[in-house]
């Protein structure tokens, strides 16, 4: 049997020498210090105003977004707070976005943001805000969940910093609705049209644009479709409300050949929430740009800038 070596038995004798308790001490590790107290966590009020860290729709979000004054610049304005209960409540994490627990406080959330806008949210130039408290919060005891309202940035998904309020956005003179907008790609084909968009800007009818707002198509409860199954029932679904705009059969619509289907979100973290709504535009070439709204139009030809 070999020796220990001479490092080895210094540590056993300093850790047997550390085994006796010091003159004049009682044993108490923390030598009665007071404990630290519990986490805490203090959400937000509705109609507060956030800020400090990107965000984006339908997405959860690591950002730690901070208070603060609403006539600054902010991003978020807040249209809830719900508390979960049960057993989400006694979970030891936050629900996961793809949860049940999550999708209830979504669907309070969305309820909430079209109260607030004053319209169905979907209907504006807006996306929803949707945050569970982070880890150590929850640990403290955090149970409450805050639901908020943006407005969009170009690509309708991406927040737009502002100073005022969202509030009533969609009512009287609806300033939030979203309307006519203009599209930008670099692969466009030789009719005109985009085969990829980088771009959805919201403008003014009365500015020259390619694609106007027509409403919203929502697509049936079930798994998330690929994306070659996805195109082909929003498009179907957007098709018709297209019609319905122009005041013509989807037969007339198929006859003018001038006009064409252009649809945004459902992306896979928006239907993982419970939310199946799509943006349905009607397209038409972007060398053909229009002037005015074509809202009732029927089979007159396109008022064209």
């Amino acid at each position: 049997m070999r020796p220990a070596s001479g490092v080895a038995l210094l540590a056993v004798v300093m850790l047997a020498g550390g085994c006796g308790r010091p003159a004049g001490t009682d044993g108490d590790l923390v030598d009665s210090w007071p404990s630290q107290p519990a986490a805490s966590y203090s959400p937000p009020q509705v109609g507060a105003c956030l800020a400090g860290g990107a965000v984006s729709a339908f997405e959860p979000t690591a950002a730690l977004l901070s208070v603060v004054d609403c006539a600054r610049e902010h991003t978020v304005e807040v249209v809830a707070v719900g508390t979960f209960t049960g057993p989400a409540a006694a979970a030891p994490a936050p629900p996961a976005w793809d949860s049940d627990p999550s999708r209830a406080a979504y669907a309070e959330c969305d309820k909430a943001a079209t109260a607030y806008a004053g319209g169905d949210w979907h209907t504006g130039r807006l996306f929803p805000f949707y945050s569970v408290p982070k880890e150590p919060a929850w640990q403290g005891g955090a149970r409450q969940y805050v639901c908020g309202l943006a407005e969009a940035e170009d690509d309708l998904f991406a927040p737009k910093a502002r100073t005022d309020s969202l509030k009533g956005g969609l009512q009287g003179q609806r300033p939030f609705a979203l309307t006519c907008v203009r599209l930008k790609g670099d692969d466009v084909s030789p009719e005109g049209f985009y085969r990829s968009v980088d771009a959805v800007t919201p403008v003014a009818c009365a500015e020259p644009h390619d694609t106007e707002f027509v409403g919203t198509w929502t697509a049936p409860a079930g798994a998330y479709p690929d994306a070659k199954r996805l195109n082909e029932i929003v498009s179907d679904g957007c098709y018709g409300r297209i019609a319905t705009f122009l005041g013509i059969s989807q037969l007339q619509l198929y006859e003018r050949g001038d006009v064409y289907t252009f649809w945004t979100g459902l992306t896979a973290s928006q239907w993982k929430l419970g939310d199946r709504v799509a943006h349905c535009f009607l397209n038409v070439a972007s060398k053909t740009l229009l002037r005015g709204s074509v809202k009732g139009l029927g089979t007159k030809p396109l008022p064209v800038a």
